[in-house]
């Protein structure tokens, strides 16, 4: 019996590309966050606070008036 037919050919293969590298760099260009995109989340927030800060502000003058028209009320 002959050796050479027990003995695997390793013929020269092309490596294989790396995908994950391909995937990440797919996903940085599409997870590019610009000046804008920041200043406009940055608006966002400024508004969501401006408007919270209001409300709690409205609240707090309704609490007020309740106490002043319950004190006027016990002073009579």
């Amino acid at each position: 019996m002959s050796t050479e037919k027990l003995e695997t050919s390793e013929e020269p293969q092309a490596p294989l590309s790396n995908t994950s590298e391909t995937n990440l760099t797919k996903e940085d260009s599409e997870n590019v966050v610009t000046v804008f995109d920041l200043a406009s989340e940055i608006e966002k927030s400024l508004k969501d606070i401006q408007r919270q800060m209001k409300e709690n502000d409205d609240e707090f003058s309704r609490s007020i008036q309740l106490i002043e028209e319950r004190l006027d009320k016990l002073s009579q």
